[in-house]
């Protein structure tokens, strides 16, 4: 039976190789990514008081395949987690590329 940590170390191994192209959903922490087949989401809501980070897998007509909830207290992926969603979200928000921009600015001010 394939683990929820398998599958995140490969996420972020991807995501750190640029192969992964992340891009920002209507809800503002929520991240998406097309696997070949498969569209992987992960978010973090903010609303929630305890931290929380939320995993989705859906095959290629939509269907729900898993859904890994992943709470402080499930300590091994829960820092993988962090780390995934913190990547896809500058992925997706492109911040590097317009940090250096305003670098880059800032130099000109």
């Amino acid at each position: 039976m394939v683990q929820v940590a398998d599958i995140v170390a490969k996420l972020l191994e991807r995501t750190d190789q640029r192969k992964i192209p992340w891009r920002p959903t209507v809800s503002e922490d929520t991240f998406a990514a097309t696997i070949g087949s498969w569209s992987v989401f992960i978010s973090r809501p903010r609303h929630i008081a305890t931290p929380e980070i939320n995993l989705r897998v859906h095959d290629r007509v939509g269907q729900l395949l898993e859904d890994f909830y992943i709470g402080d207290d499930i300590v091994p992926t829960y820092g993988q987690l962090q780390e995934l969603h913190g990547k896809a979200k500058r992925s997706a928000l492109g911040t590097d590329q317009q940090l250096e921009e305003l670098l880059a600015e800032l130099e000109r001010v």
